[in-house]
């Protein structure tokens, strides 16, 4: 077996491709032969020897297309790969970790999202697994490379739910020993009693002893907090752990200090009205940002919820039929490409193939948005996660793993996620400098209240407060949070964004460049009319002409087949057909001899075309429609009216980005006459008509030199270079087309108004962003001077450590929850 991969040239729809493949697996020594309308590929199967490229380029070229060998890719290949980290608390975590692999040689590009706790790393040779491994651990985290994107989700959504039942239980035990720790430290202040034999003016030794060992464990079970938070800080890098540690470290050692001075004067507390301590600052601080981390995860964890619904489509069982032909119960993972499976009626079809045996209708909304079934018989192509309505059917599988649509769909919502948008690059700035600048300010806002009021224990509540109140955390959520709803709202919606620069992108647009097949219209012809002269009888001229043009193999012959089939008429045996190509083609049906093309071909064959009909044809042609004229034996039998039917949603599309103040235009290969009359029907007033695919870029170019910001939009196959050069390419697919690599944005519903949502998902969620980042630095603006005791001066208030944890916790709660409401 040999087989050659050739390109084509000249494809516009499905049509075609099929077109070239029947011609292809016609020729004598193909063994089979496929075409991807994707990347315009055809592959040609070979028993032995491989058929000379002139015999397939000339078959290939009777029928109007062109066959030639892909070019080579001269651009480096961009290699990709995604690492699952652990050991992080803040942004400050991640932005240490993407200094570090971004100074390796090999990478071109590292991204931490720190919402996702994934590593993204690109590079133009082969990635160094190890190199970025190492250089993560020398940083003081943990790293392991993501193989599979569906067996890394289990893994990881598997690992955070047992590290939230870990969270839930050690917060249990804190919760334990810090309210009796809070009780005893308040009471007394509060006027609430507590045990004689550890009052603090007849005891206070004992009283500070018994707070000591409720403070201790508490520490002891937040040991993970000052392990994460010492070692950052001795790195060099210190993080939103350090500040903690820092504050309770203080907080604690004050304490002991005190209880061993009260040892060594225990006359003490008669001097005084109350003990100075911190060790229900330090036990109750813990407590409050674990509390608060036990509930950010869990918000994380919401963030996640559209690729799990996905992942959630796809069975984990197939029922496959073996070499003796008997079904047999398999795992998924163990099915290979070419392995037969049956799927009953009520079943999910496991993975991607083609039906071998059988005939249903299959529930294909989670890919298409089309609610009503589609109905499938043998040679028909399935996809993995749709729903088997009807009737049990048997399939060959063609793709596995990481190739079926699903797995691309999810690969791509989780590459969107894991990247950045440019609005993120302020609070990635800022949160590289912000600990440090914190235990500055904390610093020398304490000694500063020392100096001036000589009270160790006030300048220490100030130092304590100030590193306390301080929250990177919320600036680094801010972006990352928003992005995971909203490309996952997107995904669900069946809007694919490759990228967060691309998501914030979209906003800005005020040029919609639209492709007209496939885009605005369906993609491939139909008959929208048939009128026919004197006596002729109207399915019987339909039944003639398309049995006809079933020998042609021609796309406008395809769609009278069509409407044949449509209207249940039987085909007939054709003798004696001929084509001539460019004008029409003929053929004997019994003694009859039916002509079907041009009106120039049937006045070259002496018919003369009625003139009521010719009249009815201009109209025809007017409104974008190509008339096929037919003749039987030597008189004019009537015309055809076949066109590219308009879609159902494009001119409310249309009018809905108008309404939105964004400029819509129409470019397109179709002459001027077919192109303004679909212009006018969905109401759009500039057309570029007579483009080739290869100078649709120069259109683009144009309005971008006016200073436009242009979305191309197009079925992402001849707009390629188009999709490209825009300022954002959003290529329509069709179901499995979901690879399309030049475009940015890949609409599965195969709708115009999906351009709409996607225009508003990024509206939506760049707004949300921007509420998060407000959020999150008027927090810091305000809690930070608050901390530090710039209130007090002028009279207010002064910030108490534990509030300064409480407010920490929920400002980062506060970022996510107002990220999770994308999702109402």
């Amino acid at each position: 077996m040999n087989k050659v991969t050739y390109q084509v040239e000249g494809m516009h729809c499905a049509a075609c491709a099929l077109t070239v493949e029947k011609v292809l697996t016609k020729l004598d020594g193909v063994t089979e032969a496929s075409v991807n309308l994707i990347n315009e590929q055809a592959y040609v199967t070979f028993e032995e020897d491989p058929v000379p490229a002139n015999i397939l380029k000339e078959a290939v070229a009777a029928e109007g297309y062109t066959l030639v060998e892909p070019p080579e890719k001269s651009d480096p290949i961009l290699r990709k790969q995604q690492f699952t980290l652990t050991g992080m608390s803040c942004s400050s975590c991640a932005q240490t970790i993407e200094k570090a692999v971004n100074r390796l040689n090999s990478v071109t590009k590292a991204n931490v999202n720190f919402a996702t706790e994934t590593l993204t790393v690109e590079s133009q040779d082969n990635i160094d697994t190890a190199a970025i491994l190492n250089t993560v651990e020398a940083a003081g985290y943990h790293a392991q490379p993501i193989i599979s994107a569906q067996d890394q989700f289990h893994k990881d959504q598997t690992s955070k739910i047992e590290k939230l039942q870990e969270e839930k239980q050690r917060l249990g035990w804190m919760l334990l020993f810090t309210l009796p720790l809070f009780y005893i430290a308040m009471g007394p202040m509060m006027g609430l009693p507590i045990p004689g034999f550890m009052d603090p003016h007849t005891q206070p030794f004992i009283y500070v002893v018994v707070q000591f060992l409720l403070t201790t464990p508490i520490l002891w079970l937040a040991k993970d907090i000052f392990i994460r938070g010492f070692r950052s800080l001795f790195k060099g890098h210190p993080n939103m752990d350090s500040l903690v540690a820092i504050g309770t470290t203080a907080a604690y050692l004050q304490g002991v200090f005190m209880m061993i001075y009260l040892f060594v004067q225990p006359d003490y507390a008669h001097h005084h009205d109350h003990i100075p301590l911190y060790f229900e600052s330090a036990g109750v601080i813990l407590t409050l940002i674990s509390f608060g981390n036990y509930l950010e995860n869990m918000a994380k964890g919401k963030t996640s919820q559209a690729i799990q619904a996905l992942l959630e489509l796809s069975p984990d069982q197939a029922s496959r039929i073996n070499a003796e032909g008997n079904v047999e119960t398999v795992p998924v993972e163990a099915v290979q490409v070419g392995d037969v499976l049956l799927v009953k009626p009520g079943e999910r079809v496991p993975l991607d193939g083609k039906i071998t045996d059988g005939q249903t209708t299959i529930d294909e909304s989670m890919l298409t948005g089309e609610s009503l079934p589609v109905s499938k018989t043998v040679g028909d192509s399935v996809t993995g996660a749709t729903f088997n309505n009807t009737g049990a059917f048997q399939f060959e599988v063609s793709r596995i793993g990481a190739d079926t649509t699903l797995s691309q769909i999810i690969r791509m919502v989780q590459e969107a996620q894991g990247d950045k948008a440019p609005i993120s690059r302020l609070a990635d700035t800022i949160s590289a400098y912000f600990v440090p600048v914190v235990i500055g300010l904390a610093i020398i806002s304490a000694a500063l209240w020392f100096v001036f009021t000589q009270d160790i224990t006030f300048a220490l509540n100030i130092f304590i407060s100030v590193l306390i109140i301080a929250c990177p955390c919320a600036l680094g959520l801010a972006t990352p949070t928003a992005m995971m709803v909203g490309t996952g709202n997107g995904a669900k919606e069946g809007i694919l964004v490759k990228s967060g620069a691309s998501l914030e992108l979209m906003k800005h647009v005020d040029v919609v460049l639209l492709d007209k097949t496939g885009t605005i219209t369906e993609g491939h012809p139909r008959v929208q009319a048939i009128e026919v002269a004197g006596h002729y009888e109207e399915n019987l001229v339909l039944q003639w002409v398309a049995s006809v043009e079933q020998r042609s193999q021609h796309p406008l012959g395809q769609a009278i087949v069509d409407i044949a089939d449509e209207r249940g008429l039987n085909l007939i045996d054709v003798a004696d057909f001929d084509s001539e190509t460019g004008y029409g083609v003929q053929g004997r049906i019994d003694n009859h001899i039916i002509f079907i093309g041009k009106q120039a071909y049937l006045n070259q064959k002496g018919i003369d075309v009625d003139e009521t009909i010719l009249s009815s044809a201009l109209n025809f042609a007017q409104q974008g429609l190509t008339p096929i004229f037919v003749g039987i034996d030597q008189t004019f039998a009537g015309v055809l009216a076949i066109g590219d039917a308009v879609k159902a949603s494009s001119r409310q599309a249309i009018q809905a980005l108008k309404n939105r103040g964004i400029k819509v235009m129409m470019v397109t290969g179709d002459n001027e006459t077919t192109a303004e009359a679909i212009a006018k029907q969905v109401g759009i007033e500039t057309v570029y008509s007579n483009i080739l695919p290869e100078d649709k870029v120069n259109v683009v170019k144009e309005l971008q030199g006016q200073a436009y910001k242009v979305m191309m939009v197009g079925d992402g196959i001849n707009d390629a270079p188009a999709l490209t050069q825009a300022d954002i390419g959003l290529a329509i697919g069709s179901g499995s087309d979901v690879a399309i690599e030049s475009a940015d944005v890949v609409l599965i519903h195969d709708q115009l108004d999906d351009v709409v949502q996607a225009i508003d998902l990024s509206h939506q969620t760049i707004r949300n962003i921007k509420q998060n980042l407000f959020w999150a630095f008027i927090y810091n603006v305000i809690g930070i001077p608050f901390a530090m005791g710039l209130f007090y001066l002028m009279g207010g208030p002064l910030l108490n450590p534990m509030i300064a944890a409480m407010a920490m916790s929920f400002s980062s709660i506060s970022v996510l929850l107002n990220a999770l409401r994308i999702k109402k």
